[in-house]
C-alpha cells in the first residue's frame, strides 16, 4: 500500500520538479566524488601521487604528496572550480603553519608524462632527501616549473634551500635562494646568501638527479677548520662543498 503511493505521488511529479530532483541527486554525487578516484581519472602517468589519499575532491587529504617526482609531504588537496570550467583538472595543494611543520601552498596539475606545479610558496621539508649535502628545507616565492617526460619546460620564480646551523661560520639557518630557470631539460637554479658571500648552483636533471655546489667565500680562518672536518674543500676564494644525488 505504501509503495502504491509513494508511486502515485511521484506521478503527480511536475517535470520542473523531476527536473530539480535529479539536479540535486547529481551535485550531491559530484559534492561527494572520492578525491582518490578524481587524482587517478587526472593523473595518467603518475606525475601527481600519494601514498595516502582521504576525503572528497573538493575537501580531501593526502600523504606524501609528489609533483613530479618533488616531495610535498602531507597536503590538503582539492579541486579547483574555475579551472575546472575550463576543461581543466588542476588541485589546490595547502599546509598550514603548524609547530614543526611549515607552511606552504601550490597548485598543480598533471597528465600522461607531464606535471605543472604553478603559485607555490612556502616550504618543504627535505628530511635528509639531499644528504650529504647540509640542507633541511626546500623554499619557494612565486615559483613554477613544467616538466614534460622528467625533462624542464620552462620555469620561473625563486626556490631557495635552507641550510641550518654550520657553527661559528653560519651559526642560524641560512637561506640561499634565486631565480628558477630551464636550461637543456634541467631546472637550474643559481643561488645567493643573504651576505652574497654563501652561493649554491643547484640543477635538477630529466633522469631525477641533482647536483648541488655550494661556496663559502670570506671565511676568518678560525672557522675554516671545522668546516673541511665537515667534508669542505678548500677552493679558490673560500670554501666549497659538493654532492649529488637522486630525488
Amino acid at each position: 500500500m505504501i509503495g502504491r503511493w509513494i508511486f502515485i505521488r511521484d506521478g503527480r511529479l511536475s517535470r520542473t520538479t523531476k527536473a530539480v530532483l535529479v539536479l540535486l541527486v547529481l551535485i550531491a554525487l559530484v559534492g561527494l566524488l572520492p578525491l582518490r578516484l578524481v587524482l587517478g581519472a587526472a593523473n595518467g602517468s603518475g606525475s601527481l601521487s600519494a601514498s595516502e589519499v582521504a576525503g572528497t575532491a573538493w575537501d580531501g587529504a593526502a600523504g606524501d604528496f609528489t609533483a613530479g617526482g618533488l616531495p610535498l609531504g602531507s597536503l590538503y588537496v582539492a579541486l579547483r572550480p574555475l579551472p575546472l570550467l575550463l576543461g581543466r583538472t588542476e588541485f589546490s595543494l595547502n599546509r598550514p603553519a603548524m609547530p614543526g611543520q611549515p607552511e606552504f601552498h601550490a597548485a598543480a596539475r598533471g597528465g600522461e608524462g607531464w606535471v605543472l606545479l604553478k603559485e607555490a610558496n612556502g616550504q618543504i621539508d627535505l628530511a635528509g632527501l639531499m644528504a650529504p649535502l647540509p640542507v633541511r628545507a626546500l623554499s619557494f616565492a612565486d615559483f613554477q616549473v613544467e616538466m614534460n617526460e622528467g625533462a624542464c619546460v620552462s620555469a620561473s620564480g625563486q626556490l631557495g634551500l635552507i641550510v641550518p646551523s654550520l657553527g661559528p661560520a653560519l651559526p642560524g639557518d641560512t637561506i640561499l635562494s634565486g631565480p628558477a630557470s630551464c636550461e637543456d631539460g634541467a631546472l637550474v637554479v643559481p643561488m645567493v646568501g643573504p651576505t652574497g658571500t654563501e652561493k649554491l648552483n643547484l640543477t635538477l636533471r630529466p633522469d631525477s638527479t641533482w647536483q648541488a655546489d655550494l661556496m663559502l667565500a670570506g671565511l676568518p680562518v678560525e672557522v675554516a677548520g671545522p668546516l673541511i672536518e665537515m667534508g669542505f674543500t678548500e677552493k679558490p676564494g673560500g670554501l666549497g662543498f659538493s654532492a649529488r644525488g637522486t630525488l
